[in-house]
């Protein structure tokens, strides 16, 4: 693909009605949407009746056809009230791509609907193979059901969007959950955007472990990860010792935790284990730019608790910088999944080859 004179060579062009017609803009972003609609030329259609208010560059069809709808060094009026990371206001310098996609979808008695079938008597399921069971990157966003993206789809958005960074200055490309969270929730977790990014901007389709793990690792100067599963119930500690202070409550039999190094003796892995409990809003930061986590602490005083009425402690210390996800939320307290440092006796461990 390739951009000539702030168009999409061989791409069909349809003019939107609404969109800036004279201020011209300089691009540097580009917006990932969804449409929300039940296909590529509904959608076109509906940005080139005389009614619409409402624009993008660019739509995505579900066979990856791409439809052209304004020049790119135009205003269109596809990310309205938006910030990130200190700027505002993307449509004055961003390129919005929307791809057909009904997005979030409701489950009723065991079948999945749009949001449109859902209203109506007479319901139409989705076939559950176009099913996308994820939750959402911004924890205000709660529905976890989502219609997949095709791959045509998804190789065309890519190769759009490089063709985009060799002809303008690009230097970020975010979804409108990142622009305007909680109010928008689109591209939604069915969509790789992240994978989207790193490849177009960084050069990089590598997966890589999630960076709460990469975080405690480079920590703990460990250089691997090993799964073992705890054959008993488990105290995990501050250090490889039977008389050291308890790192968290114990771990369960059965559950899963990744090793990353084992003591002099070899009695003693280091492992990460996951545990989840109840946090004071005032000492999180929530992050809307990664899949991996949701946010992390921004003091040393914060304390993780089994309930809401902090009736009993979880973990010994949690540092300034610690990741985590959010699973829920309640007035003043947060629920947390976080990933804890510590030691437990290597003999209850299994390793998994």
């Amino acid at each position: 693909m390739e951009i000539k004179n702030n168009r999409l060579v061989g791409a069909t062009f349809v003019e939107a009605n609404a969109y800036n017609k004279t201020a011209t803009i300089k691009p540097d972003a580009i917006i990932i949407h969804y449409t929300a609609g039940a296909s590529g030329a509904a959608t076109v259609k509906l940005f080139a009746a005389k009614t619409a208010t409402t624009s993008a560059h660019f739509v995505v069809s579900e066979d990856g056809t791409i439809t052209q709808m304004v020049d790119l060094n135009r205003k269109a009026y596809h990310a309205g009230t938006s910030s990130y990371n200190g700027r505002s206001s993307y449509n004055g310098f961003s390129i919005g791509i929307e791809i057909s996609n009904p997005g979030y979808l409701k489950k009723i008695d065991g079948k999945y609907y749009t949001w449109w079938e859902a209203k109506k008597e007479n319901k139409t399921p989705v076939d559950p193979s176009k099913v996308f069971t994820g939750k959402h990157r911004n924890a205000v966003t709660t529905m976890t059901y989502w219609y997949k993206y095709t791959d045509a789809q998804i190789a065309a958005v890519k190769e759009l969007c490089k063709a985009i960074c060799k002809a303008y200055d690009i230097k970020e490309i975010l979804g409108h959950e990142e622009i305007a969270p909680g109010r928008k929730c689109d591209p939604g977790p069915a969509y790789p955007l992240d994978e989207l990014r790193n490849e177009v901007l960084f050069g990089s389709n590598t997966a890589n472990l999630s960076d709460i793990f990469k975080e405690a690792i480079s920590k703990s100067a460990a250089t691997s990860l090993t799964i073992g599963k705890v054959k008993v119930k488990l105290n995990f500690r501050q250090q490889p010792s039977t008389t050291a202070a308890l790192k968290s409550s114990p771990i369960a039999a059965n559950s899963y935790v990744y090793i990353i190094g084992k003591d002099s003796s070899g009695e003693w892995f280091n492992i990460l284990h996951e545990i989840s409990g109840w946090i004071d809003k005032e000492y999180i930061e929530q992050d809307n730019t990664d899949s991996d986590y949701d946010g992390w602490l921004n003091s040393d005083k914060a304390m993780l608790y089994s309930d809401q009425k902090k009736s009993r402690r979880m973990v010994s210390d949690l540092k300034t910088g610690t990741k985590f996800n959010i699973l829920e939320q309640q007035e003043n307290m947060f629920r947390i999944k976080a990933v804890v440092e510590g030691w437990a006796c290597a003999k209850y461990i299994t390793e998994q080859k």
